[in-house]
């Protein structure tokens, strides 16, 4: 069955490389990216292996709600229903916090509030897909977070890799919540995330601290990383496989349901993050009214 799969951080890595996969299958893919040039290049490199040429590129800079919110609209605009919302684009930030307008730490935005807000928006096109599904990218880097106060915009105590680790985390909090709340108003979507693996990726490539894209860190994972026919597979198998039919609110690894940490986790905790996404969503959308 040809399937309509959007993919959000299509133009590099494990986006594109899902992208190409299931487009040589035949099923019609719907491209993001932020960047129009790499984007147009995605587009041209997935429409050279598609089966049916059945593939489109939307262009929106996630780091800012306006193009959140636009993207969402032309995707409503242009399509009756959509099989699949991969929440593939994500950041790995610099030494220094950076935040939207909202004062939304963009590290956050991307593995959390996007994901969350084209959730929602788009959920109405899920519905009508035989089989939604949304797949949230997480990271087995989220059993190093730190949980002890829940400062969801790392605005008291911000650094690299506490941003990074506590939004995978947050990733399979939203993943857990979302997948309830689906589940008891009677949706047959379904809600899962999952570790990719250790892959080489431009993930961070854009920051302007140098520091960031030279880390031993990033050395260290180009040196023991998977390659992306090797790091889609899991991603693949959320998107089309009949075995995950029906599962929600699952972390997923090497295609199996993996142990998730519970630091710090409950329901109410989990409560506590959506209520933060809904303020930062509330702030900009009366700033929207106002301007």
């Amino acid at each position: 069955m040809v399937k309509t799969i959007l993919i959000t951080g299509a133009t590099d890595g494990i986006g594109k490389h899902l992208a190409k996969k299931l487009a040589s299958e035949g099923h019609q893919v719907i491209l993001h990216g932020r960047n129009p040039q790499k984007l147009e290049l995605a587009l041209q490199e997935v429409r050279a292996v598609s089966l049916r040429g059945r593939v489109s590129s939307y262009l929106a800079d996630f780091s800012k709600l306006d193009d959140v919110y636009r993207f969402a609209e032309e995707i409503k605009r242009d399509f009756q229903s959509i099989d699949v919302l991969f929440n593939n684009a994500g950041l790995y930030g610099g030494k220094e916090r950076k935040a939207s307008a909202e004062n939304i730490e963009l590290t956050f935005m991307l593995s959390v509030l996007v994901p969350y807000i084209l959730t929602t928006e788009l959920s109405p096109l899920l519905e009508k897909a035989p089989d939604g599904r949304i797949i949230n990218i997480s990271s087995y880097m989220h059993h190093f977070a730190k949980v002890k106060d829940l400062d969801f915009g790392f605005e008291n105590n911000y650094n690299l890799g506490l941003a990074y680790n506590n939004s995978k985390l947050y990733t399979i909090w939203m993943t857990r919540y979302l997948a309830r709340e689906f589940f008891l108003s009677g949706s047959s979507i379904t809600v899962n995330s999952y570790h990719p693996g250790l892959i080489s990726t431009n993930l961070g490539s854009d920051s302007s601290d140098e520091k960031t894209k030279k880390s031993l860190f990033r050395r260290l994972m180009k040196s023991f990383s998977k390659n992306l026919d090797e790091g889609i597979k899991t991603g693949y198998y959320l998107t089309l496989s009949e075995e995950v039919t029906g599962l929600t609110g699952y972390y997923f690894d090497e295609k199996k349901v993996k142990f998730v940490s519970e630091k710090g986790y409950h329901f109410e905790k989990a409560k506590n993050l959506i209520t933060y996404c809904n303020d930062k969503i509330e702030l900009f959308q009366n700033k929207s009214t106002i301007s």
